[in-house]
């Protein structure tokens, strides 16, 4: 892992232990459906709800800044083969250039 992944997508110890309250505005659709899977117990609660995919997507972001260090210290990119293997492998369309876009 390297400093800039730690820096900038790892918390310094010690933080995140204690959550706060911060004001998030979801689209109203949005949050209609995770009160529906609140309400049928598929989530504990709408705050559970949206920490589980902000703790994902934050996961995801570290991954993904892992990755292009590697890459950069390679001082290359995956092949335009690779590239067309993830997308597949993902299930997404997108420009065949040969340059990843984490």
């Amino acid at each position: 892992m390297t400093d800039r992944a730690n820096s900038s997508l790892n918390p310094p110890s010690g933080t995140g232990a204690a959550p706060s309250r911060p004001s998030v505005t979801l689209p109203q659709g949005q949050l209609e459906q995770i009160r529906r899977l609140v309400a049928v117990g598929r989530a504990g609660s709408v705050d559970e709800y949206v920490g589980a995919a902000v703790a994902e997507r934050l996961e995801r972001d570290r991954s993904l800044t892992e990755l292009q260090d590697l890459f950069e210290r390679k001082g290359q990119g995956p092949s335009a083969e690779h590239l067309a293997w993830a997308r597949e492998v993902l299930g997404v369309e997108g420009k065949d250039d040969g340059e990843a876009r984490p």
